[in-house]
């Protein structure tokens, strides 16, 4: 039987992207309080305005998640303004499309303190609050280019990162009432996906179907419920069936420069 729906105060971090238009109307739809946090203010507003505007509760705030000093001025004001958070959702992300001949470290440098140091921080700096209250659900968006490695390496690095993250973090919430798990999608259907990944969904995913974004709110909600308490340190997959068949290195190599060239 379906345990009813207990609103629950939920922070999500990169909420003005694409796949958190999903994460956000699921959540609000299920009558969840939404705090969107983003790097612009004005696309977590954005966020918020949307959820109102559909009739569901919602906060906006900015924040560096790569920044601790950051992270702790987004909760004090988090707590005082909306309340105690119970779900972190680490949603924010970025994508470099560039081959190793072409990605400084820099720019690799970059992407490991969005998508990996970044959900650190927002986990280290919610955790007490969890662990005390008995109660708490952290959800990292990973990816399946974690799980088969990607031609872009600085993405794939981090999300495998942030994948193994979440089962490392099992034991410091050993019998607290928090559970961690991480999603990994396939290709889902936002404006960060090129058209030239779009147009091998047929061929490459079984299903033949692009990703949407509701269907990751959907896995959210349901992580977030008691039927999904013994749900721990989970990477679950939602692709279609794309990591057994998708080729991810399925191109001419003619068009890819060789290591140690800067073309």
């Amino acid at each position: 039987m379906n345990q009813p729906t207990v609103p629950r105060t939920v922070l999500v971090t990169g909420a003005g992207g694409g796949m958190c238009t999903g994460i956000n109307s699921r959540l609000a739809a299920d009558g969840h309080v939404v705090v969107c946090v983003d790097l612009s203010l004005d696309a977590a507003a954005a966020a918020k305005e949307k959820i109102t505007g559909g009739g569901g509760r919602a906060f906006a705030f900015a924040a560096d998640v790569t920044d601790e000093d950051s992270v702790a001025r987004l909760l004090a004001d988090v707590n005082r303004e909306v309340g105690a958070v119970e779900v972190l959702i680490n949603a924010a992300g970025v994508l470099d499309r560039k081959y190793l001949s072409e990605l400084e470290v820099k720019a690799f440098r970059r992407a490991l303190e969005v998508n990996l140091v970044g959900p650190f921080a927002m986990i280290r700096a919610l955790a007490p609050g969890l662990v005390e209250r008995g109660w708490g659900r952290i959800i990292n968006i990973s990816s399946i280019a974690g799980i088969t490695g990607y031609p872009y390496p600085s993405y794939a690095a981090s999300k495998a990162g942030l994948s193994n993250l979440t089962r490392s973090l099992l034991a410091d919430f050993w019998g607290t009432g928090v559970t961690i798990n991480s999603i990994c999608p396939g290709v889902v259907d936002t404006p960060m996906v090129i058209q030239a990944v779009r147009d091998q969904v047929t061929r490459k995913v079984p299903t033949a179907k692009i990703i949407q974004p509701e269907e990751i709110g959907a896995l959210v909600c349901f992580l977030m419920g008691e039927d999904a308490k013994n749900i721990n340190g989970a990477d679950l997959v939602i692709d279609g069936g794309a990591t057994q068949l998708f080729q991810l290195f399925d191109r001419h190599l003619q068009d890819r420069p060789p290591a140690g060239t800067s073309g």
